[in-house]
């Protein structure tokens, strides 16, 4: 066992999944020195094993794992795998952590992961991840990284077979533990959890029954990457299935011995995911159907994927409670018994294959492990956390994110590992930047007297590219391409292993300019460039040819179609990337100011966090007071006080010297670039007029409480919406104690036209104030009547709560909906009870309705056209990737977080709020801000000074010059392009789109076209 000390002080991240991450890639990119752990043997964690997630159409594995976990450019962060947690002892800022690594028994700097391992012992290496156990030589999943497998020494019977094998001499059957301590100031718990096994359930057929499988089991019989290679097959006999079901909260949301409380949060969009993924895919010779309690798509536009399922896909959709699942012994068909609302007869149905959709259990080793750290866990085992402070545990100095917190999906965990990163962060200093670049890369060749020797590397993407189109035909045919030296299919290529590879043959062949036949430059240009640097070419002279989003995603249903036009399309990009030529990038001071605009519970936290670590804040709020809409909120559901809160909070920011606060302000003018912005504000009640400087803006400016026409709101005191319910609770308790019978009737206002997304805080408040009333006056009768109950995770503990009360929960359907009665003698609502089939009258006292948010849409209007920035369909803003950045905004230094962004409740609203601030900082410890290259140039000998330019640009950057041309300050463009489009003497150009090379593509697309 070998021993060592590490001084050096740094933030400790323990768990490898999306969220370890993603907290560890901002503490680096905010320059911080970050230790990342997990005990298994790749960093990735359970996401690496998904395809695809939702929605479909903009985003899948491939933008999720090694986007996030190829991390070898940040060289701050330190990837340590099979490590755990031996012992802490100090406290926040000084901790001491002994950690443990385990033998790998092989070198994963020599291991290429070639696989002739496997091929040479069968019986020790398996690659098909989900669905067998772990052998003697193991890699779980494609995207691993590091992408090495991992020896289990103790089946091994032959070490010396082992290393014969391997040709780079990666085996090392002499490897040991090592143990180490670390100084650091912050440790970030984020390891996760696992997914329930239902095969201790006898009624389901989970373990017993080959054709019942859990939805991650389905993912892998879907992925190109599993046991059947993309191809959908029946376990027992490989057939393709005609009939599939998903069977929704199993081993959740239940009193059953085995069955967790909660709500898993992630079930129901990720069987919807799989069932639309299954119908893209074969269409109408697959059935799918859902067998669902309440269908809890609750997060920013979920409902519209929810429609889209039904109304586009054809999924059909079944409430009810399934109570059992049998096999037909000869035919390995499934028979699901079933009860529905409406029909006290149990129905039957037969199905191909079954999907239990299982939810999220702590393990044991999580627990042990918070014994080790010190922290508090809850009833259900999860790290306990409080409402205002959402990231931080029981222990101070330690943070905690993603589903080691609660249960929660990916947005929401890349949130909350913003948000642990930027608490974690602040406990260290903020080292300045240097201006030294993070990686060292070789001189540029120059490459301007050669001839265009380029490089085609085709990526299959798994399903999303090699399961519509034959990648090694294609291949084939690029290579016959006029200027194409080299053209090689490399799998997924932005993997580790393929980058590394393809390094190697650029190399090796002399290339000098490279096409990228894969997925979205959005999301991986920066990763190819980066490749580029490292082979000694400009970054400028890759070009990436989108075929995923642009051909197998929209033509899946036609494959030779998308075959040919994958080739032209990759024709296009030889013939531009042959006109390419090596371009500089322009860089400009950063500008550490930070603009907030809102000044409710996000605005100020994003704003104290910022302040404390020393920037400069403007915090903008066009009210007289701090606090926004939460001024209005007395209590949240677990109990906490949200007023005394917004005190005490809008107290901190007005005594904080970095923060100045500007009430009664409105944004009114915006220029400048990414770190360089000038902003212009109206102050005060005279409205003088003010201009400040900022490098980042983070948008904060909430929503408003909905209050739609419906039921006599507004004509009738004794209708109320829960907002009003919440202050007469806390203002007027003896009204409410008066109460005989109230009514609440859930989705007023939301998941109807003209908003037809879920508000996501509706059933809480519901719950919330039913609690309250009921503890004021025990023997008031309360209905609650709904669509969809939808207290995601740990909410559902309240509702069941509720139900033990004595609340009444009456679901109706949106074509029968409530109808209210109101006059002298009292209110009286109408609905049909699904579970009695008949009509039924209720008396009420109060008429509660659950109207939830709805977007500010004229103030994110006139800020998304001043700031440029888009918006949902519904007014809300629009974050730049639903994924991986849904804090980030589309124009760089843009950040949303709170209602802005979405409807969420305060806890939900605070955690982005430190979301935005971490990821602020990645920006604003930079001393410089690199603008890219891509601005317009002007050619003097064509201008004619006609100063068409002048008028058009939209951010003011052209003017004429002492020579009489117009010029362009690279330092100011913003490379839009719409100079270059209305130039009458084409004399201007956008770098990296010049006129060339554009003609160039169209030149590929027609050249061979008969």
């Amino acid at each position: 066992m070998n021993t060592r000390e590490t001084d050096k002080q740094s933030v400790l991240v323990i768990g490898g999944g999306v969220g370890g991450i993603r907290a560890a890639l901002d503490l680096a990119e905010s320059r911080r020195d970050v230790v990342l752990i997990d005990k298994s043997y790749a960093i990735g964690g359970l996401m690496t094993r998904l395809d695809r997630t939702f929605p479909t159409n903009n985003c899948d594995l491939c933008t999720i794992s090694p986007h996030l976990s190829e991390s070898g450019r940040q060289l701050r962060l330190d990837l340590k795998p099979m490590t755990v947690v031996e012992q802490v002892e100090g406290q926040a800022g000084d901790f001491k952590v002994t950690i443990r690594t385990l033998p790998r028994y092989i070198d994963v700097e020599k291991c290429t992961a070639c696989g002739e391992c496997a091929e040479k012992f069968p019986d020790w290496v398996r690659f098909t991840p989900g669905l067998d156990p772990r052998a003697p030589t193991c890699m779980r999943y494609p995207q691993a990284t590091p992408y090495a497998f991992s020896v289990d020494a103790d089946k091994v019977t032959d070490f010396d077979a082992l290393q014969k094998t391997c040709k780079v001499g990666a085996i090392i059957p002499d490897d040991q533990e090592k143990t180490e301590t670390l100084s650091v100031a912050s440790i970030i718990l984020s390891t996760g959890a696992e997914l329930f096994d239902p095969a201790v359930l006898d009624n389901f057929g989970g373990g017993q029954f080959p054709n019942v499988v859990t939805g991650l089991e389905y993912e892998r019989l879907m992925s190109a990457s599993g046991p059947t290679l993309g191809q959908l097959a029946r376990p027992s006999d490989n057939k393709r299935p005609a009939r599939v079901a998903w069977i929704q909260c199993v081993g959740s949301r239940g009193i059953n011995r085995q069955d967790v409380p909660y709500c898993s949060s992630v079930c129901c969009m990720y069987a919807l995911k799989e069932a639309i993924v299954t119908k893209e895919r074969f269409a109408e010779d697959i059935e799918a159907s859902i067998f669902y309690m309440d269908m809890r798509t609750c997060g920013k536009d979920y409902e519209l994927y929810l429609n889209r399922a039904v109304n586009e896909y054809g999924v059909k959709l079944v409430r009810s409670r399934p109570h059992s699942v049998v096999e037909d012994s000869e035919t390995g068909n499934l028979v699901i018994t079933y009860a529905t609302d409406d029909d006290e007869r149990h129905k039957t149905e037969v199905f191909d294959m079954v999907v239990l959709s299982t939810g999220f259990r702590i393990p044991a080793s999580t627990r042990e492990l918070a014994g080790r750290l010190g922290i508090d866990l809850n009833e259900h085992g999860y790290a306990q956390t409080s409402g205002f402070s959402p990231v931080a545990t029981s222990r101070p100095g330690i943070y905690v994110c993603g589903v080691s917190e609660s249960p929660k999906d990916i947005p929401e965990t890349m949130i909350q590992a913003s948000a642990a990163a930027a608490m974690a962060g602040t406990q260290m200093h903020l080292e300045q930047d240097t201006g030294a670049e993070e990686e060292d890369f070789p001189p540029e060749i120059d490459v301007s007297g050669q001839n265009p020797r380029v490089g085609v590397f085709v990526c299959d993407c798994g399903p999303n590219i090699g399961d519509v189109i034959t990648v090694s035909a294609l291949v084939e045919k690029v290579r016959s391409f006029p200027g194409v030296a080299y053209a090689e299919a490399v799998g997924y290529g932005c993997s580790k292993e393929s980058m590394d590879k393809m390094e190697t043959l650029i190399r090796e062949h002399g290339l000098n300019r490279v096409v990228i036949g894969g997925c979205s430059p959005r999301t991986h240009e920066t990763k190819f460039q980066d490749m580029m640097r490292r082979c000694g070419l400009n970054k400028y002279l890759v070009e990436i040819v989108n075929i995923r989003d642009q051909d197998t995603w929209v033509h899946m249903d036609r494959p030779a179609d998308a075959t040919r036009k994958a080739v032209k399309m990759l024709e296009m990009g030889v013939h531009a990337v042959a006109r390419a030529h090596p371009l500089m990038e322009h860089s400009l001071p950063m500008n550490q100011n930070v603009l907030v605009v809102g000044g409710g519970v996000t605005g100020m936290n994003a704003a104290l966090i910022l302040s404390d670590q020393g920037f400069r804040v403007y915090l903008v709020e066009r009210e007289a007071r701090l606090g926004g809409i939460a001024r209005n909120i007395r209590a949240t559901l677990e109990g906490d006080d949200v007023g005394r809160y917004i005190t005490e909070l809008a107290g901190k920011v007005t005594a904080d010297q970095k923060i100045q606060v500007l009430t009664q302000s409105i944004i009114v003018d915006h220029k400048g670039m990414p770190g360089r912005f000038t902003t212009g504000i109206q102050t005060g009640p005279r409205m003088h007029y003010m201009q400040i400087e900022h490098g980042v803006s983070i948008l904060a400016t909430g929503a408003l409480a909905n209050r739609p026409g419906q039921y006599q709101l507004g004509e009738d005191d004794r209708v109320m919406t829960q907002l009003d319910m919440d202050a007469k609770i806390a203002d007027d308790p003896e009204s409410v104690r008066s109460m005989d019978q109230a009514v609440m009737i859930q989705c007023v206002g939301s998941r109807e036209p003209g908003n037809p997304n879920c508000s996501r805080i509706c059933c809480q408040s519901a719950i919330k104030n039913a609690l309250r009333m009921k503890a004021l006056n025990p023997d008031m009768q309360i209905y609650v009547l709904y669509r969809d109950m939808r207290t995601y995770g740990f909410q559902e503990d309240y509702y069941r709560e509720a139900r033990k009360q004595g609340v009444k929960f009456i679901r109706y359907e949106p074509e029968s909906r409530p109808e209210v009665r109101a006059d002298k003698a009292g209110l009286a609502v109408c609905v049909y009870d699904e579970v009695l089939g008949r009509y039924l009258e209720i008396s009420a006292d109060a008429l509660v309705l659950s109207t939830g948010l709805i977007a500010d849409d004229e103030t994110t209007e006139d800020l998304s056209v001043m700031f440029h920035l888009p918006r949902s369909d519904d007014g809300y803003f629009l974050e730049d990737h639903v994924k991986l950045r849904p804090t980030d905004m589309s124009v760089r230094g843009f950040f949303v977080a709170g209602t802005a962004h979405a409807p969420k409740s305060i806890r939900e609203s605070i955690t982005q709020a430190q979301a935005a601030a971490g990821r602020a900082q990645t920006l604003l410890s930079k001393q410089w801000i690199n603008l890219g290259a891509s601005v317009a140039k002007v050619d003097g000998d064509k201008c004619a000074a006609c100063l068409i330019c002048v008028r058009v640009c939209p951010y003011n950057v052209p003017y004429i010059n002492a020579e009489g041309y117009s010029e362009i300050d690279p330092a100011r463009c913003h490379g839009c392009g719409t100079c270059v489009a209305d130039c009458p003497a084409r004399a201007i150009q956008l770098m990296q789109y010049e006129d060339d090379q554009i003609l160039a593509k169209l030149d590929g697309l027609f050249e061979r076209m008969n």
